[in-house]
């Protein structure tokens, strides 16, 4: 194993990049990566949402050791939906804890606000674009040297993100550098869209710069979740009390502060009941509904999913590739038809990502231990 003195590492987390994206879109760089590196087609966790897969791909494993669900928990003291965005509740070490011990120098580059509190521990340097102000760890001014970042609902967003992480592997001394996007593009555009095109284009111009400064750059990139267009929403709260059944409380695991992207909308629902037998009632009303794909109870659905226990709900509802839930205010039936072009995730239907490893030798006898987003690391060293 090359020793730390002779290694540069970065950590791609391409949120949204369906693998889709990468077949539709000029990436030359990208593609050269593909073709000369280790690629594979490999399953996302359910929830397929961000913060989950995310914290799976920073800490090298599933919710179940992680502990990160969702994008938000349901408070059943306080009785009110926070986001589960806190370093506190992440429950395995990050891939800065794990490669500090071998001397790494590393660096948390991302998009959004959630990820720089979620995922900071162990980052030498980190930086959300959302929020340049915040940023902790190194003595650069990122908006003196890149002049203001982008809205968080821009492409160029993950362009300016991208500069800046050029300059933690250029100057500020990174070794590793794990690199978070937003995908708002992929939520506003499919795949053969103009934005979304020149977007992907100029974010593999800037990979390959990256490639060109430093040729034995280490690249492991993957994804958290696909994207779909969607056609329905229900919202459980109302449907299942109109249909003659009780529950708590039912909530969105998509829910998370970007509500331009999905209006808090995902194909997976968490749904707590107000008394254990009430189970099969409720269980039958979701099953009954169009474009209910499937009903787990607590444990099942964390068997199935890789998921903690304790901090799912009682019931896990999925929906189908047209389907999602979330809280339709004002709405006295819970179902919402979506207007056209509406692209969300949640569902198993977005539960895939594409896997490469480049300038990283995988012995190719272990093809069949690489089957998840998380497993992206598990031969970088430590």
């Amino acid at each position: 194993m090359p020793n730390k003195e002779n290694r540069k590492i970065l950590i791609v987390m391409m949120d949204g990049f369906d693998p889709a994206y990468l077949q539709a879109s000029d990436m030359p760089n990208t593609k050269q990566m593909v073709a000369n590196g280790f690629f594979k087609t490999v399953k996302g966790i359910m929830p397929s949402v961000t913060n989950v897969n995310n914290t799976g791909i920073c800490c090298g494993g599933p919710p179940s050791k992680h502990g990160i669900t969702a994008n938000s928990y349901f408070d059943l003291q306080t009785r009110k939906e926070e986001y589960m965005d806190k370093a506190a509740m992440v429950l395995a070490p990050t891939v800065f804890e794990r490669a500090a011990p071998h001397g790494f120098k590393s660096a948390l580059m991302t998009a959004k606000k959630k990820t720089q509190s979620l995922l900071r521990t162990g980052a030498n340097i980190r930086l959300a674009a959302e929020a340049p102000k915040d940023a902790e760890g190194s003595n650069i001014d990122w908006v003196a040297r890149l002049g203001p970042a982008p809205d968080i609902y821009s492409l160029e967003i993950n362009l300016w993100l991208f500069r800046a992480a050029q300059i933690a592997l250029n100057e500020a001394g990174a070794d590793l550098v794990y690199f978070h996007t937003t995908d708002y593009i992929m939520h506003m555009e499919p795949p053969w869209g103009d934005k979304s095109q020149f977007h992907l284009n100029q974010w593999d111009k800037l990979l390959g710069e990256t490639l060109h400064a430093h040729p034995n750059l280490e690249v492991y990139m993957s994804a958290d979740h696909g994207m779909n267009f969607k056609s329905r929403c229900y919202d459980l709260n109302t449907v299942v009390p109109n249909k003659g059944g009780e529950i708590f409380f039912a909530m969105s695991a998509e829910r998370d502060p970007y509500v331009k992207h999905h209006r808090t909308f995902g194909g997976t629902a968490f749904v707590w009941l107000k008394h254990p037998g009430d189970f099969d009632r409720v269980a039958d009303i979701c099953r009954r509904l169009d474009g209910v794909e499937a009903v787990y109870d607590r444990y099942t659905a964390a068997s199935k999913f890789l998921l903690h226990p304790d901090r799912i709900g009682d019931m896990l509802v999925t929906g189908d590739i047209d389907t999602v839930f979330g809280p339709l205010a004002d709405n006295k039936t819970g179902i919402e038809e979506m207007p056209e072009g509406f692209r969300t995730h949640g569902g198993s239907d977005e539960a895939i990502a594409p896997l490469i490893i480049y300038n990283r030798e995988v012995d190719p006898r272990k093809w069949r231990e690489y089957n998840y987003n998380f497993d992206l690391t598990k031969g970088i060293g430590f």
